[in-house]
């Protein structure tokens, strides 16, 4: 019976050491294994840029001035065309374009005119009539002081004068009156823009007050957009933006900050922004939707890399793995960075990377540092 517990006992221990050491052994060649294990890596040379810090608005397009030109006379449209420099003319139409004095319609001109022959024939009149009052007046105040008219006489001329003088003044005003309204039947473009509404078609009877076209000044648009109050203090004046529309999805319009309204709104808490650009080519519309960006900070000649090369951030610092020499291999090696201006998807790196060194762009979840790498194509690594 002791034989067989010594038996046992010694077959248990043996069978302890074996297995002790075997699990040693594989723990060891899994150390070595891991590293001498290369992991492939595609790299690019660190490089310098520009960098910009923005916010992302929207907004809409809006003409820099928009005109409702109405009728501040009866009558009837007699003529609804733009007439050139030249002689030639143009029906007034949607998207005709105008300039500033030139003539958009005529409203019964030839009544106006007439109008004002009568006005002026009135006041002709009238000036002989107050002429005659005036030389009258003077007679009888002479006879009256050489005792030979009347007190009442005198009176009476000087009255009689006096009434001359006021219808004259009435008829001279109802001459300006008639020269005023002579003029504005002859309707003009007040500014340069394009016809964007015509309201009346030639021939139709028009009044006071009704509207004949709409124009709008647009070489130069407005986008009219609202940030949040939290920017107020990141934006100004002369701030430089970038504006896109749907219409021309692959084209930037440079533009500036032209004002920033100095009260927030009542209900949004928002500020609104003002912001002008040349439009010299039409290309931009009232009632566009506009993205805009506006650039609060740039910076020239820094070292920028792409935003999902930088691992950590969570908990520790920031960082990104770089392939050095090492004898006859390549090592990739940690380098803490610290991050400056983010921009979509690149940082700019302001301390732990500089220019020309070789920066691991894919690959980099598989390293530790010290870890042996193999550059090669992103067709390979996949």
């Amino acid at each position: 019976m002791k034989v067989i517990r010594r038996i046992l006992f010694w077959l248990i221990a043996l069978a302890v050491v074996f297995v002790t050491f075997w699990f040693g052994f594989m723990r060891k060649t899994a150390e070595i294994l891991e590293e001498e294990k290369t992991v492939p890596v595609e790299v690019e040379a660190v490089s310098t840029g520009s960098i910009e810090e923005t916010i992302e608005l929207t907004g809409w397009i809006k003409a820099n001035q928009i005109v409702d030109i109405a009728s501040k006379v009866t009558g009837r449209v007699e003529s609804l065309r733009v007439l050139s420099d030249g002689s030639d003319s143009v029906a007034v139409e949607e998207g005709v374009s105008v300039k500033r004095g030139q003539q958009l319609a005529i409203i019964d001109h030839d009544v106006y005119l007439a109008q004002l022959a009568v006005a002026k024939a009135s006041v002709r009149a009238k000036e002989i009539e107050q002429a005659d009052a005036e030389r009258e007046k003077k007679r009888i105040v002479a006879l009256y002081e050489g005792g030979s008219a009347t007190e009442q006489s005198r009176d009476k001329a000087v009255t009689a004068s006096e009434l001359a003088a006021a219808s004259l003044s009435l008829t001279k005003a109802n001459l300006e009156l008639a020269q005023i309204n002579l003029r504005e039947s002859m309707i003009v473009s007040p500014i340069d823009g394009i016809v964007t509404a015509k309201h009346i078609d030639e021939g139709n009877l028009i009044r006071s007050g009704d509207q004949i076209v709409t124009i709008a000044d647009m070489k130069t648009v407005r986008a009219i957009v609202a940030a949040a109050e939290k920017y107020d203090a990141e934006i100004s004046v002369g701030m430089p933006a970038k504006i896109r529309v749907d219409a021309f999805a692959g084209r930037t319009f440079d533009a500036s900050v032209h004002s920033v309204y100095p009260a927030l709104d009542a209900q949004t808490h928002t500020i609104q922004i003002e912001i002008r650009l040349d439009n010299d080519e039409l290309l931009l519309k009232p009632g566009m939707f506009a993205r805009v960006t506006l650039i609060t900070n740039r910076k020239d000649n820094v070292v920028v890399i792409p935003q999902d090369v930088v691992l950590g951030g969570k908990i520790g610092k920031h960082y990104v793995y770089v392939v050095e020499e090492a004898s006859a291999s390549k090592i990739a090696r940690k380098h803490f960075v610290e991050i400056g201006i983010k921009q979509a998807d690149r940082y700019e790196i302001t301390d732990g990377l500089k220019a020309g060194q070789t920066l691991v762009i894919n690959g980099m979840n598989y390293l530790a540092d010290g870890m042996s790498v193999e550059v090669v194509r992103i067709e390979d690594i996949k």
